[in-house]
């Protein structure tokens, strides 16, 4: 094998309803505790971290979303809390498990891309980037068109902003053909590797000779006005993905998704 890849987005880091550390401990020497249903999403993170670990991923991928912010709209209602700093310290603490993974096993290369503005949450300052930073990662902005050496396919890869209005299939297979169409006229390099995060669904989408790949993402339903537009859609895949590429450079693409989510707002209850 030559690359072996943990592609991640969309940890939503200190939201209430996305994946946390057991206990968190503020300089204040405050305590924050994960609920029952962020601990199953850590619990399953840990699991990811270990599949990493047994398959020699060599390069950790995170495509935005690192962090929740601090919910402006929703006047801060729904996250641990929304102090940045504090968002940044357990986005290092739960990233570098993948990074620095420890046990005789070298540490690995971290490439991150932006998310959402309205996570990012403050103009002139970005919380992602320290992450980055401060983890020794490759910042590469917003989008960046990628070839993990040695081998020679182009990776296309961005956080994405936008929302389709019944299946996300279709949005998906009209950027491929958008893709092709700019490819045809000499605007773009030819891509073969599509890769997105935003949308908390995984989706693979395989044609001839290009991937287009839907990142899942790292937190349960959110009773917010956009994910009650339509339940069933807005209900996530939680987990992260591993991409091997072989001598032959060929693309396989595994994803690591929870069986059964968490429900913390909308679990069946007797009344």
């Amino acid at each position: 094998m030559k690359r072996v890849i943990a592609a991640l987005s969309d940890l939503h880091i200190f939201s209430r309803y996305a994946l946390m550390p057991p206990e968190f401990t503020t300089i204040q020497g405050s305590k924050m505790i994960a609920s029952p249903g962020q601990m199953e999403i850590w619990e399953h993170y840990l699991g990811y971290a270990k599949a990493c670990d047994r398959d020699q991923v060599d390069t950790v991928l995170v495509v935005g979303d690192t962090i929740h912010g601090q919910n402006f709209i929703e006047r801060g209602t729904m996250l641990m809390s929304a102090e940045l700093d504090e968002q940044v310290d357990v986005g290092c603490q739960v990233l570098d498990l993948l990074v620095n993974p420890g046990g005789g096993l070298p540490k690995r290369k971290l490439i991150m891309f932006g998310g959402s503005g309205y996570h990012k949450s403050t103009k002139g300052h970005n919380p992602e980037k320290d992450i980055c930073d401060r983890l020794g990662g490759v910042w590469k902005g917003m989008v960046a068109n990628l070839q993990f050496a040695p081998c020679k396919k182009v990776f296309n890869i961005l956080h994405g902003e936008s929302a389709s209005y019944i299946y996300r299939e279709m949005m998906i297979g009209r950027e491929l053909m958008f893709i092709k169409f700019a490819e045809a006229t000499g605007k773009i390099p030819k891509i073969d590797v599509m890769v997105r995060g935003h949308w908390h669904n995984f989706i693979y989408l395989h044609e001839k000779d290009l991937h287009a790949i839907q990142l899942p993402c790292w937190m349960g339903f959110e009773p917010n006005k956009i994910y009650l537009k339509s339940y069933g859609k807005m209900q996530p895949d939680i987990g992260g993905c591993i991409f091997y590429l072989d001598d032959y450079d060929r693309l396989r693409v595994w994803h690591f998704t929870m069986d059964e989510i968490p429900h913390f707002h909308d679990a069946v209850e007797e009344v």
